[in-house]
């Protein structure tokens, strides 16, 4: 990959975040082939990335028994691009997670095959486009400055509690019309769905619950909002189904929110971690939105997503079966040195940045122009309210595990700026 003329490269600062520390079994390449676990705790402190770095570049495609009854892993980024493609023919996208958020039907749209994924992810691709999104970033503004304020003069904050989590959840709970008391408690449902605590069914039920009756009421008096549109929304030439619509909602709470905040968990830790980089952005913001997409190849908070073997198939010159479990390893794929000159190092100017930290394909994250919007505004504005920003106490984070990994207890201390 060639680099730009003026690219900066930072290698991570040896404090919380350190690929180098040993991830224990999974530091062997015989282990990785056969037992890679990708929610193994081990991974933490950024060990994921580079244990997938080194999956991409020896065993891009491998059959590991590290979870549940056995599951491909791919890594590769030109392998993984060839199982996007085949999406709809020899792959399903059902179940596209790991772990179970205890739903009774397939989620839409992540879980819906062509033709009518396409038709699914059409119904709110308006809302959530580039231009009402850049419409939207005066309303974000206001959104962080109303949480810093909160914290600013006391010289320390817990980012991920007291910025990242509710910024992006009225955020989202605004796209979709939820009243502001109802708020606090679909943000912890949708918590429990990401953080492995929902196989019994019990948030998603809630969850169910709740927008059934708030689609009742925007029925009879529509609104400007999401919600609003699904009730009123048509596939194949019908309207949505009452459980359609409340499939619909069900990931668009997680997947609206807290992957958002997940993400900005993280890139705030690399700011924390790496004073030049905020010297840098500060004084240059219009190199912000660049070296957040670095930062997103980087880390890659939503590791992964899986498909479904439906038909017979090759890859890579592996045989999978109709049934197979197939994990995206999209971390592997963000560190394919193969794809990515360099791809250990943080290069906030690299230009192209073909990563796959928003999906690919089809199945592209229909919300990125949110998610960016969100996540420029809250570093343009914490790198003007705030100097000096530093972890607090690195042995004090706490990074969660998950089908989005999080950083969710990040404290930090800096210097209000005049």
């Amino acid at each position: 990959m060639a680099r730009s003329d003026h690219e900066e490269v930072r290698r991570m600062p040896d404090r919380y975040w350190n690929p180098e520390v040993s991830a224990d079994e999974h530091d062997d390449l015989g282990h990785l082939r056969e037992h890679f676990d990708p929610l193994s705790p081990s991974l933490t402190r950024g060990r994921y990335t580079r244990v997938s770095r080194a999956m991409a570049r020896e065993c891009p495609v491998a059959h590991s028994d590290g979870f549940g009854d056995g599951v491909w892993i791919v890594s590769g980024y030109e392998q993984l691009v060839a199982v996007h493609r085949d999406e709809g023919t020899a792959y399903s996208n059902f179940p596209v997670l790991l772990q179970s958020f205890g739903q009774v039907r397939p989620m839409i749209p992540m879980e819906s095959d062509p033709p009518l994924h396409r038709q699914y992810k059409q119904i709110i691709a308006a809302p959530l486009s580039r231009g009402v999104q850049t419409a939207r970033e005066p309303s974000y503004r206001d959104l962080v400055r109303r949480h810093l304020r909160a914290f600013l003069d006391d010289g320390h904050a817990e980012l991920f509690e007291q910025l990242c989590t509710p910024v992006t959840v009225h955020a989202l709970m605004d796209t979709l019309g939820v009243p502001d008391d109802d708020r606090e408690r679909l943000a912890a449902l949708a918590i429990r769905l990401v953080r492995g605590d929902a196989e019994d069914g019990t948030p998603a039920t809630e969850i169910y619950e709740y927008f059934g009756a708030l689609a009742e009421a925007r029925r009879a008096e529509p609104g400007e909002d999401i919600v609003s549109l699904l009730c009123t929304a048509t596939v194949d030439g019908r309207p949505l189904t009452d459980s359609e619509i409340l499939d619909y909602c069900l990931i668009l709470l997680p997947a609206g929110f807290e992957t958002t905040a997940s993400s900005m968990s993280f890139m705030f830790l690399m700011l924390a971690e790496d004073p030049d980089l905020q010297r840098t952005l500060r004084d240059q913001p219009d190199r912000i939105p660049a070296a957040l997409e670095e930062m997103m190849r980087y880390v890659t908070p939503t590791r992964s997503h899986t498909r479904t073997v439906v038909a017979d198939t090759t890859l890579d010159g592996h045989d999978l079966r109709d049934g197979d479990r197939v994990h995206l390893n999209w971390v592997g794929a963000n560190h394919d040195p193969a794809v990515f000159d360099r791809p250990d190092e943080l290069c906030i100017d690299r230009s192209p940045n073909r990563h796959m930290s928003y999906g690919y394909g089809a199945h592209t994250c229909v919300g990125l122009h949110m998610a960016r919007a969100e996540m420029k505004i809250a570093f343009e504005e914490v790198l003007a309210a705030m100097d000096d920003i530093r972890l607090a106490d690195p042995d004090a984070v706490v990074e969660d595990v998950g089908t989005t990994w999080a950083i969710t207890h990040l404290p930090v201390t800096f210097t209000r700026r005049p």
